[in-house]
This record gives C-alpha cells, structure tokens and sequence, in this order.
C-alpha cells in the first residue's frame, strides 16, 4: 500500500513516538510510507526511517477569531493539494485536532481516511468550535481508531448520533505500543538514588503540580528523596514558582526534554504518572519497560488496562492523597516495589510492537479496499 501519514508534528511526547515508530515499521514491512507534518518539521524530537518526510510548515497562531478561520482554510487546502500530490491508497491521521483538519481535507477527494484518537476524548478540552467539529467530521473518515474501550465508547456515542456517517459502524480499539528499551534499570543503583521521576509535557493534564504537591508532603517525612520531571510545556512557569513556594529548589530539578528517555528512567527508584487523564500512557509503560516500580493514578483512561495494582506496579486514586500515599508505599516497602519493578516489564509482551502494527495494517488494508473510495 501507498501510505500517507498525517499528525502536527514530531516534536512531542507519545502520540508523535507512536507516529514515527508506526510509519517506520509499516516501511519495513514494505509499504510506501510518506510522514506529513503540519509543522516546518525543524524541531523534530522522533527520526523514522525509510519514510519520506513532508513537512507542511503550516503551524501558527492567530492572532482573532477571523484570523484562525482563515488559517484554518489555509491548512486544508495546503493539507489536501499534498495528500493528492501523494496518491495513497489510504491516509492515516493522528490527534483530535489534526484528525478533524484530515477529514475536512480528504473526505472530499476520495481517498480513504483512518483517524486515531490519542487521548481521552471525554476529558480533552477541543473548545466549542472543534467539539462541535469533531461532531460533524469524525462520521466522515473510514475507520476511527481508540486506544482504550472507554474512549471507543465515547467516540461511538458522537458516531452514533450522527445517521448520515458515511463508512464507520464501530470503533476499532488498537492499544498503543512500547519500545523495548537499550538499557534496563540497574536496580542495585537505582535503590540507592532515592530518586522520583515523571516524564510528559509541562500542561495542565499531566498533573506535575499534583506530583509536586504530593512530593512536598513526602519530603518531610524523607528529606534525603529528590524529584525529576522531565519534559517541557507552558507550565513550567507556574511549576518552577510552586517549587520556589514549597522551599524544595535543591531537591527538584526539571531539566526539559531529554531523548533518550531511557538514560533518565534507568537511575530511577520511583516512577510516577501523575496525570489528570491520558490516552495511552507511553510514558507509563517506557518506565515499567525498563524495570522501574511505577505509581500510576487510577486517572481517564489508559493506566488501568497497564497496571495491575499491587502486582506490575501501584494504581493509586486520582488525587495528590493518593499520589502521596503510593510514593509513600514505594518507599517503606522494598521488596515489594522491587517484585512490582521486575513484573512490570511484562509490558513488553502485552503492548508490543508487532501486534500493534498487524492491527493498523489490517484496518488501513480494509479502508483502502472499500468500494469507490479510491483516487488512484
């Protein structure tokens, strides 16, 4: 099959390493991959390999309400003279908003679209325009992707309401995959760093200012524990002022984005996902990977089809308590964290990659075949 790829960009956290993994392994497979960017492609955090790359370069921020509407008009006509530029057989869009320009492109030329939902579409803000957008394009593409049952469920509610879909009549459920990682955490180290770590972006969903609270109360009673957050975002103004406020400067650091991320799990005792609802948690299931005792809020939706409590690792309630009270449980039990670390890497067998891929090729395969949907 001729592939086309579509997402914002590479430049982020786990939908764009599942992008590029994903176009990377479809090449391999033998199919002609090509990866469209919305973005100048120029800040690109994930490579791929055999895929030609085709960034767009069509990013921007409007300055009123007059301005967006007619950039986004810009992008879809940019967007669809590329996809027909392209030819595939099929495209393949990922993420709420760049699934919604997709479909506004590609819909009407004829080309089969697939669009994937990386998060949980029941908490994710989109605004009143993209809700109501999301409403009217997502019955339009050919297949629509969740990664969990629950966000499935959501997206069929908006499928269902809507008689004159065109193709879709349920919602497949692909779960996202993980890398096997280069190196596993050297527990005998590790245990003796006293280290916590959480990786995402710096927004208000991933829930650092919780993990940051919840560190705070934990610091009394173990002053000799240090927190790491990696990653980047437009909070980390706000973060930076609570760590300040709290007094804990000299024991969180937050050194931005760092790939590999494996070089900062492997000194890890502790991980922790703090977020407020995930998709999919890449991050998660990179730690366990790498035989990291993992805490997880019990948050919207994704941790609880990863973690086992108690047994991978610890599924704690969705507040700064609960995050408090399952660091606390790390650290007072040993060997019980360790037992959690070493089962947990059994998310390489549960999400790998192969399986993972079989999926995507069987419903971009599918959609590509669907009588009269074909610009070829």
């Amino acid at each position: 099959m001729d592939i086309a790829c579509v997402i914002h960009s590479l430049d982020g956290g786990g939908a764009e390493r599942v992008m590029a993994g994903l176009a990377t392994r479809l090449a391999q497979r033998g199919h002609r991959v090509t990866l469209v960017t919305l973005d100048d492609g120029a800040t690109d955090r994930h490579s791929v390999e055999g895929v030609v790359r085709r960034p767009l370069d069509v990013m921007g921020e409007s300055g009123s309400p007059i301005a967006a509407i007619m950039n986004l008009r810009r992008r879809v006509g940019v967007l669809r003279a590329a996809v027909q530029d392209i030819r595939p057989d099929v495209v393949l869009s990922f993420c709420d908003r760049t699934n919604i320009l997709a479909v506004m492109a590609i819909a009407p030329t004829g080309i089969p679209i697939v669009i994937s939902e990386r998060s949980d579409p029941a908490e994710q803000t989109l605004g009143r325009f993209y809700s109501w957008q999301r409403s009217r394009m997502y019955p339009r593409a050919d297949r629509v992707i969740a990664q969990t049952d629950a966000a499935a469920g959501y997206l069929q509610s908006i499928l269902d309401r809507h008689s004159n879909r065109r193709r879709p009549d349920k919602v497949d459920v692909i779960a996202s995959a993980v890398d096997a990682p280069p190196l596993v955490s050297d527990r005998t180290i590790a245990t003796t760093n006293r280290r916590i770590v959480g990786i995402g972006r710096l927004e208000t969903e991933k829930g650092f200012d919780r993990l940051i609270e919840a560190f705070a109360l934990v610091h009394r009673r173990h002053p000799d524990w240090t927190l790491r957050i990696v990653g980047e975002g437009t909070k980390r103004p706000d973060l930076e002022s609570q760590v300040r406020q709290l007094g804990l400067q000299s024991h969180v650091t937050m050194p931005g984005w760092v790939r590999p991320v494996w070089g900062e799990l492997a000194p890890a005792t502790v991980f922790v996902l703090p977020s407020r609802y995930e998709g999919f948690p890449s991050a998660l299931m990179e730690s366990m990977a790498a035989g990291v005792p993992s805490v997880s809020v019990d948050c919207p939706s994704g941790p609880g089809a990863i973690v086992n409590d108690g047994v991978n690792g610890l599924l704690v309630a969705d507040n700064v308590d609960g995050i408090t009270g399952g660091i606390e449980q790390m650290i007072q039990d040993p060997p019980h964290r360790e037992s959690m670390g070493r089962t947990g890497t059994e998310v390489l067998q549960r999400f790998g990659w192969d399986a993972m891929v079989d999926a995507y090729e069987q419903v971009l395969s599918e959609a590509s075949a669907l009588p009269g949907r074909s610009a070829r």
